[in-house]
């Protein structure tokens, strides 16, 4: 780990202490893959950071937090995208049912997501027919926003749903899908088109807490 700041003289002796402690240790390396850098850093110690310039998914800078290379701007900062899932064509459902399979999602302890879902519109077989989406996470609703037709075979009421849900140590990896759990009627259809679809957007917000 770096010593701090100091502040060098001139005629004063640059040991090779001095040059790991406080130039190495303390700069943002490049690397041209992970592979590269791991061949390079066989012993990273905590608040090493590094970039990636690998022009592909792995790209962009990542910190060593003493157990793993993270990529990211740092603990407290956002870390953004997470997942993207969507359909685009109408999916007709049944009661309770889920409308969307999203992927499962890799989630960190003490981290905090956003899940935004979008259903462009609703109808049904029968008038004043209703239903509710729900954002599912681990199999369990964490929000849902309620939806319905006026008129036979009316298509309107769509919806966004929107929740927060925070990781904890006990879920690491979790399936994140839209469902249909309907208040009045069993034939019920949600909208979709390639230039509208049905979609579920997972992005990090930020920390809850202090990394553990």
């Amino acid at each position: 780990m770096g010593s701090g700041f100091k502040t060098f003289t001139a005629a004063s002796v640059l040991t090779a202490a001095d040059l790991n402690n406080y130039c190495q240790n303390q700069s943002v390396m490049y690397f041209a893959t992970t592979t590269a850098r791991d061949a390079a850093i066989t012993s990273p110690v905590a608040g090493m950071v590094a970039y990636i310039g690998s022009a592909d998914s792995s790209e962009g800078l990542y910190t060593y937090n003493g157990t793993a290379w993270r990529r990211g701007p740092g603990w407290n900062a956002p870390w953004g995208y997470v997942q993207y899932t969507e359909v685009t064509s109408n999916v007709t459902s049944g009661n309770n049912v889920t409308i969307l399979t999203g992927n499962t999602i890799s989630v960190v302890n003490r981290r905090r997501y956003r899940i935004t879902a979008h259903v462009p519109g609703y109808f049904a077989t029968a008038a004043l027919n209703c239903a509710t989406v729900q954002i599912t996470v681990g199999g369990a609703a964490i929000a849902g926003q309620r939806v319905f037709t006026s008129q036979v075979t009316s298509a309107e009421n769509g919806c966004n749903v929107v929740a927060m849900y925070v990781a904890t140590a006990t879920n690491t990896a979790l399936s994140c899908n839209i469902y249909s759990t309907a208040a009045v009627g069993t034939n019920h259809q949600y909208l979709a088109s390639a230039t509208n679809p049905m979609s579920l957007l997972v992005e990090d917000i930020g920390s809850s807490g202090a990394p553990v």
